[in-house]
C-alpha cells in the first residue's frame, strides 16, 4: 500500500477508535486533501466478509461511528471510512472554516469515484459495500446510478432525498440565488455559531448518552463541527435532488438497496425515501416508528432491530 501521510483523530477516555486503525490523507485530484481511517479484517479464523464504506451525513465525522464501525469489525468486516471534503477534519472549501460549502455535489460524487477506484478496489475484499447516512446517503444512490457496478450492496439511513417544507425552502433557496452571496450562511439555517445544542432540543437521536458523546468529541476539537450552511451549498443540495426526481432516473439501478426510514424524521423527508424506494427494482425499505434522524445513534432497543435488518440483508445472497 501507498505510504499515505498520517493523519489525527479523537478519543475519550471510555470512547476508543477500534484497534489496528490506520488514520491517513489521501489528496484529491484538485488538491484538496480528505482523511479516510481505514481497517482491515483480522479475522484469525480468516473469514471474510467483504469491505464497508461507512459514510456519515452533514456535519459528521469519522469518530462518531467507533461504536458502529465496531460492530461491522465484529461481524469480520473491513471497514473504510472518510469524512466527506469541507467538513470532519478534510480540507474546507472556504477560507471561513466554519461554513459547510460545495458549488457542486458532482465534487462529493468525484471523491467518491476515486476514493472506491484508487484506493478500496486495490487494498481492500469483496463484496464492496456501501453505507450512507442523510447526506451520505444522498451521495452514494447518486453515484450508482452513474455506475451500477461500484458497490455489491447498498444500505441508506435516513438518506437526504427531501425535506419536509419544500414549499418553502425551493423558492427561498431559488431567489436567493439570484441575491445571496453564494457564501453567506443561508438564512434559513439557524447557524450555531459554536453552540452546543442542548440534547433536550435535538432532532437526531433519543439517546441522551451517544448523543453526549459527540458533544464530548466535538468539545476535543470544535473546529471539526461546522457552525451553519451557506447559500451554495443548499442551491448544490436543491440541485442534486431535482436531479435524483427526474423520470427514469432510478428505474434502471438493479443494485440491492436497503433504505432505513424513520417516519418522524424532522431532518430529511421519510414520504421522499418511500418513494424512492418504490421507484428501485431491487430495494427493501424499513419504517422505524419512533426514532428519530441518526438510527446509528439511537437507543439500544432500535439498534438491536437495526441490526436485525442489517444482517438479514448482507447475508442474503447477491
Amino acid at each position: 500500500m501507498i505510504d499515505y501521510p498520517k493523519a489525527p483523530f479523537i478519543e475519550l477516555e471510555n470512547y476508543k477508535a477500534p484497534k489496528e486503525k490506520e488514520s491517513i490523507y489521501i489528496t484529491m485530484k484538485d488538491g484538496i486533501k480528505i482523511r479516510l481511517i481505514y481497517w482491515k479484517n483480522s479475522s484469525k479464523e480468516g473469514q471474510n466478509n467483504g469491505t464497508i464504506l461507512l459514510q456519515q451525513g452533514h456535519n459528521e465525522f469519522i469518530e462518531k461511528y467507533y461504536e458502529t464501525i465496531q460492530e461491522f469489525l465484529d461481524r469480520n468486516y473491513s471497514v473504510v471510512c472518510f469524512d466527506w471534503r469541507g467538513q470532519g477534519l478534510s480540507d474546507k472549501m472556504i477560507d471561513n472554516i466554519h461554513k459547510q460549502h460545495i458549488e457542486d455535489f458532482d465534487i462529493h460524487s468525484q471523491d467518491l469515484k476515486f476514493i472506491v477506484k484508487e484506493f478500496i478496489y486495490k487494498y481492500f475484499p469483496k463484496p464492496f459495500i456501501g453505507i450512507g447516512h442523510s447526506m451520505g446517503g444522498c451521495i452514494l444512490l447518486s453515484s450508482i446510478n452513474k455506475n451500477d457496478q461500484i458497490f455489491d450492496k447498498v444500505i441508506l439511513s435516513s438518506p437526504m432525498l427531501g425535506f419536509k417544507n419544500e414549499t418553502l425552502l425551493m423558492p427561498l433557496i431559488s431567489l436567493l440565488s439570484l441575491f445571496g452571496s453564494k457564501e453567506s450562511y443561508f438564512i434559513g439555517s439557524k447557524p450555531n455559531m459554536g453552540k452546543e445544542t442542548p440534547f433536550e432540543e435535538n432532532d437526531l437521536t433519543s439517546d441522551k448518552e451517544r448523543y453526549m458523546r459527540t458533544l464530548k468529541l466535538v468539545r476535543k476539537n470544535p473546529n471539526i463541527r461546522l457552525w451553519g450552511i451557506t447559500n451554495k451549498w443548499v442551491q448544490a443540495v436543491k440541485k442534486r435532488i431535482l436531479i435524483i426526481r427526474k423520470k427514469e432516473w432510478a428505474e434502471n439501478i438493479d443494485t440491492p438497496i436497503l433504505f432505513i426510514n424513520s417516519l418522524k424524521d424532522k431532518v430529511v423527508s421519510p414520504d421522499q425515501i418511500i418513494s424512492m424506494s418504490k421507484r428501485l427494482k431491487n430495494s427493501r425499505l424499513v419504517n422505524f416508528e419512533s426514532c428519530k434522524h441518526e438510527i446509528f445513534m439511537e437507543k439500544d432497543c432500535y439498534r438491536e432491530k437495526l441490526w436485525n435488518y442489517i444482517d438479514e440483508f448482507l447475508n442474503r445472497d447477491l
